[in-house]
């Protein structure tokens, strides 16, 4: 190898060949890279299903925030119906007992008696539900508490 002009020092000119190269090797391997679509692809498509797998973990938690929240208020309010409905059965159920004995002491026809309370204990209860369908609003509220616990359970496995 030559020595550039007024470079008396070959080790020196060494050196300066092998930054080059080595600057060159960098600039080949930055333009490689650039043109490289297949591997710059992949790595959009990598953070793009990273996004996605974020974006859809928060709305599953926000979906599981809201279901439970959701079945609470549910379940409160079924309860706190259900209530004067329990309330009314266990008085028609007294109700029934007190006449059946009644009517046994009576008249000593304890199963006939018997069987006319029971059927007005229950025409009783018919019409007591028509009037407030609390019953069907907590089945309603129970039947979303366990469809929010299977949906759960399904997320869980």
């Amino acid at each position: 190898m030559r020595t550039p002009p007024g470079s008396s020092d070959p080790d020196q000119t060494r050196r300066d060949i092998q930054q080059t190269r080595a600057e060159l090797g960098e600039t080949v391997a930055a333009l490689t890279a650039k043109t490289d679509v297949k591997t710059r692809a992949r790595t959009k498509a990598t953070t793009a299903i990273g996004g996605l797998r974020q974006r859809v973990t928060q709305a599953s938690q926000s979906a599981k925030t809201k279901a439970t929240q959701l079945a609470r208020t549910m379940n409160q309010k079924a309860s706190q119906r259900a209530k004067p409905v329990s309330q009314k059965a266990q008085h028609a159920s007294a109700a029934v007992r007190d006449s059946a004995k009644a009517g046994a002491q009576n008249t000593g026809k304890a199963k006939s008696t018997l069987v006319s309370s029971a059927r007005a204990a229950t025409t009783k209860i018919g019409s007591s539900v028509r009037a407030k369908p609390a019953p069907v609003l907590a089945a309603a509220g129970t039947a979303a508490t366990l469809a929010v616990m299977a949906y759960r359970r399904r997320l869980q496995k």
